[in-house]
């Protein structure tokens, strides 16, 4: 009689520890995954914000998107800078 509760708690045990390495894992993977700039520097272009925003990890966005303008003085004409970057 008391060996199947022993195998349930002993089950209950493993599944517990198996998803608890599971999330550890992918939380590292997700962080190594930030550092590299490069996915959100494929987007830097007048028509990337759709693709920059698009980078998610989870629900939360891994880049923002920044438009830089100035007037160029020989030409008095303005001009853009798109840049895709790392949070």
């Amino acid at each position: 009689m008391k060996k199947p509760p022993i195998l349930l708690i002993a089950l209950a045990v493993v599944i517990i520890g198996a998803i608890v390495f599971y999330f550890t894992y992918s939380k590292k993977t997700n962080t190594s995954l930030n550092i590299g700039s490069s996915e959100c520097g494929q987007f830097s272009n007048k028509d990337g914000y759709t693709g920059c925003m698009s980078i998610v990890s989870g629900k939360e966005k891994k880049c923002k998107f920044k438009i830089d303008n100035k007037v160029n003085e020989t030409t008095q004409q303005m001009e853009f800078t798109y840049t895709c970057s790392p949070k």
